[in-house]
């Protein structure tokens, strides 16, 4: 038997509030009876919910279940009536995506360039993040769905699901005053003496680049610069001879300032996307997605999309 939808806003209640007397006094209520309520709740479930302190009352690991999915579900209900006060309006949307930065300026620019080309009203917010703040608005339906890396620190669950876009090859990126722009390939090796700069510690795309060095037997660099900003490390890298460790997806190059090398033997990451198990996307958001997947196919190497397409 589905748990009480009544039991279940008391609990969100309490957990907002923090006690038993705000939360009665914010859904008016007496706290006997909000006490009841969640004792008949716990009763159902045959386990605890909350636990009482002086502090006040908190969450137990089977309450934060119940208030991650019911957080969830008031979001996705509130997503429902926003939708549809759009769609009265002439608006498509609303579509709230989260973006890792590398996707940002290149697939994610170009898929919205797309698809908003028609020039139709649309409802769309971009929040830029890594995977451990997007991943849970994402499970609260706070978000929609998440654009970046894939099959790395996170992994598919029963709630949240993972679909592969493209594999995005590492390389190298230098300017102008750099000594290795024109080669057409080098090795970490070759460029254990070089300036660099390089993402900061406790990003995803940093646990790769460390990856990296150690794979091919080699210290962290001594002369660096450490930054996550992709603004900033492509202009240091364009006006210096200081080299960085990209992925082509992460760099526009409009006016050609930076080259970018084959990095030998550095493999590449997995670019995708993540929803929810359960729902499905709007059609805006379905047809963002179908967007990104002829974006993600236009940038792999001709050989590597035909062989794709022949399977």
């Amino acid at each position: 038997m589905a748990v009480d939808a009544t039991q279940i806003a008391n609990l969100l209640a309490i957990a907002r509030t923090g006690s038993f007397t705000r939360a009665a006094a914010e859904k008016g209520m007496s706290q006997p009876a909000l006490s009841n309520s969640i004792a008949l709740l716990e009763r159902r479930l045959g386990v605890p919910v909350l636990t009482r302190s002086r502090r006040g009352s908190e969450l137990t690991p089977y309450g934060e279940i119940l208030v991650r999915r019911a957080e969830g579900l008031q979001a996705l209900l509130s997503d429902a009536e926003t939708e549809v006060r759009r769609r009265v309006d002439g608006v498509a949307g609303p579509l709230r995506i989260g973006a890792t930065p590398s996707v940002i300026p290149t697939l994610l620019a170009d898929t919205l360039i797309e698809l908003i080309r028609d020039g139709d009203p649309v409802d769309i917010e971009i929040l830029d993040g890594l995977d451990q703040t997007l991943v849970p608005m994402l499970r609260s339906g706070a978000i929609d769905v998440i654009i970046g890396p894939v099959g790395e620190m996170f992994m598919s669950s029963e709630d949240v699901v993972e679909r592969v876009l493209m594999q995005d090859p590492f390389a190298v990126a230098v300017g102008s005053l750099s000594p290795f722009r024109q080669h057409t390939a080098v090795t970490l090796a070759e460029l254990a003496d070089a300036p660099w700069i390089l993402p900061r510690p406790g990003s995803t795309y940093r646990s790769h680049v460390e990856a990296l060095f150690m794979t091919a037997g080699l210290p962290w660099p001594r002369n660096c610069i450490l930054a996550n900003s992709l603004q900033l490390l492509e202009t240091v890298v364009a006006s210096s001879d200081r080299v960085t460790i990209v992925s082509p997806i992460q760099l526009k190059q409009a006016d050609g300032a930076l080259t970018v090398i084959p990095l030998a033997d550095a493999g590449s990451r997995t670019i995708g996307y993540k929803v929810r198990a359960s729902g499905r996307l709007s059609a805006l958001g379905e047809r963002l997605v179908s967007l990104l997947s002829d974006n993600a196919a236009a940038r792999m190497p001709t050989d590597r999309a035909s062989t794709d397409q022949k399977r």
